[in-house]
């Protein structure tokens, strides 16, 4: 018996129905061919999203690595610029302590050098008497003690206390010096024959003191002295000193200036 062999060809048949009993349904006759392009179609789509699902992964992946490790980085940049700034904190705080206490220094230099130009020094290098006001001159005796009405006096000019002033007299032996109460530059100096000299000195401050003698100034104007330098020499006929101090253009008592130390 001859069997008749032919390749069949296999179809396949999808009906579609529907829910409702009025509606028909299809019938689509698939032939296996089509079938197999249309799932090779398929599986490289499905290939190629899954490739493409992939890459695209990957890269998403790999930008979160870039990103986690730049936090990282940005998260040890920031511990460090906190550690930085802490510690400038404190060397900025140390500074303003250290700049504080020299400000203070300084202030305190500044008053003690102020303090020091202060006029409270006393006029005279040596013990002197202050001269009352109402104490009158006597004139010179004889050994019998009489007065001597034959001898004239060589020299009539005295300092005469300037009240206004508030104007001291010192009295003072000779070879005494009278001196500056305190540094300052000489700001005047005057000597005129029939006049009492005199020697004014600035302090800075506001402070101003005037020394009046018969003698010859041995300062000169412009000059910076100390405290303790000597403006006249107390001879035989300058025993006599006026000593005043100006503040701010106002004369005050020098007896309220005046440190007498001893």
């Amino acid at each position: 018996m001859s069997t008749d062999l032919r390749k069949r060809k296999i179809t396949y048949t999808i009906i579609l129905t529907s829910d409702s009993p009025a509606a028909n349904y299809r019938r689509m006759h698939i032939k296996t061919g089509a079938l197999a392009v249309v799932s090779f179609v398929m599986f490289v789509a499905v290939i190629c999203y899954a490739v493409y699902t992939t890459i695209t992964m990957g890269g998403y992946i790999e930008r979160n690595a870039r990103q986690l490790e730049q936090l990282v980085q940005m998260k040890t940049e920031k511990e460090t610029l906190e550690a930085e700034k802490e510690s400038l904190a404190g060397k900025v705080a140390s500074l303003e302590e250290t700049l504080s206490r020299k400000e203070e220094q300084e202030q305190e230099l500044v008053a003690a050098h102020e303090e020091n130009y202060i006029p409270k020094g006393f006029p005279m290098s040596g013990a002197a008497q202050i001269k009352e006001e109402d104490t009158a001159s006597e004139d010179a005796q004889n050994d019998d003690g009489e007065d001597d009405e034959d001898e004239e006096e060589e020299n009539t000019l005295k300092v005469e206390p300037k009240e206004e002033w508030k104007e001291l007299i010192f009295v003072a032996a000779q070879g005494t010096k009278v001196v500056a109460t305190a540094p300052g530059t000489v700001k005047e100096v005057r000597e005129a024959e029939g006049e009492v000299s005199y020697v004014i000195i600035d302090h800075g401050n506001g402070y101003v003191t005037t020394y009046r003698n018969l003698g010859s100034p041995i300062v000169e104007e412009g000059s910076q002295v100390v405290k303790g330098v000597a403006l006249f020499l107390v001879g035989e006929d300058n025993t006599e000193t006026g000593y005043s101090i100006r503040k701010d253009d106002s004369y005050v008592d020098p007896l309220e200036m005046i440190e007498i130390k001893g």
